[in-house]
């Protein structure tokens, strides 16, 4: 059994370490002085608190200080606010260095003028109703639906129905570019991102105001707004049954009156 005496040294030990510990008071004011830490002066190197600060009369320096800095910060734009507000309000790249330097709307005389065959007093454009490459599809459905809900009267040129517009086309821009192209009164205003960015700006609209008004109800009645319709004389076969000569030999030609694909150019409206 242990004696009396060191039940006392054992007593004198545990007090000691409970005194060691820290109370719960002793916590929470390290907490306070842990997330208010003490704030220097720039000018006299005194500290302050932080709890002291906010505390503070309302109309002292350091709080004038402290908004004047957060309103500057607020009213500096970051690198990716910029960038959102670019790419919102801006329009196409190649609309920037086409329409650079305009101040209001761009007339005709600022595009390059080239004449398509036919098209210097009319609005051409070039479209393909190929569906390999959806991308290209989609944007010459793009600008058609634009010019037609303009009203205006335009020419389409499919260069997948007739190999003549494709040469045609690839001539008078000089390389072999994919539709579709827009030209406006022998002035080409360029694919489907330099229309679309034109429109959205509200300046297509302009350079339409003096071209020919389209009255049509409905669709054409001879190709259904395809612009070809089967030739009469082979029914597409690209082939006619003649006689050759005197021999009087049974012979297929070409048929002279249609394209590679068999179509003739639609009398009504072509």
């Amino acid at each position: 059994m242990p004696s009396n005496l060191d039940m006392k040294g054992m007593k004198s030990r545990f007090h000691r370490k409970l005194k060691l510990i820290p109370t719960i008071t002793n916590l929470k004011q390290g907490l306070v002085l842990q997330l208010n830490p003490p704030i220097y002066d720039d000018q006299d190197h005194k500290p302050h608190n932080m709890a002291e600060l906010e505390i503070g009369p309302k109309g002292s320096e350091d709080d004038k200080h402290y908004e004047l800095k957060e309103m500057q910060f607020k009213a500096t734009p970051t690198k990716g606010s910029k960038e959102k507000n670019l790419v919102a309000t801006s329009p196409s790249k190649s609309m920037h260095q086409k329409i650079q330097g305009i101040e209001e709307y761009p007339s005709l005389t600022d595009f390059e003028e080239i004449h398509p065959p036919g098209g210097s007093q009319a609005v051409i454009l070039y479209t393909t109703s190929m569906r390999g490459i959806r991308k290209t599809f989609q944007d010459c459905n793009t600008v058609c639906f634009l010019l037609r809900s303009f009203k205006i009267r335009y020419h389409e040129r499919d260069v997948s129905l007739h190999l003549e517009y494709r040469e045609e086309l690839w001539k008078i821009l000089g390389s072999k570019v994919i539709p579709p192209r827009l030209f406006i009164k022998g002035r080409y205003i360029g694919g489907a991102d330099e229309v679309v960015g034109l429109h959205e700006m509200g300046w297509l609209g302009k350079l339409l105001e003096e071209t020919p008004m389209d009255f049509a109800d409905g669709p054409c009645k001879g190709c259904a707004c395809m612009r070809f319709s089967i030739c009469f004389n082979c029914n597409g076969s690209c082939k006619v049954f003649t006689t050759n000569g005197d021999n009087k030999n049974e012979c297929f030609i070409r048929c002279p009156e249609c394209n590679e694909n068999g179509l003739v150019k639609c009398p009504i409206c072509c």
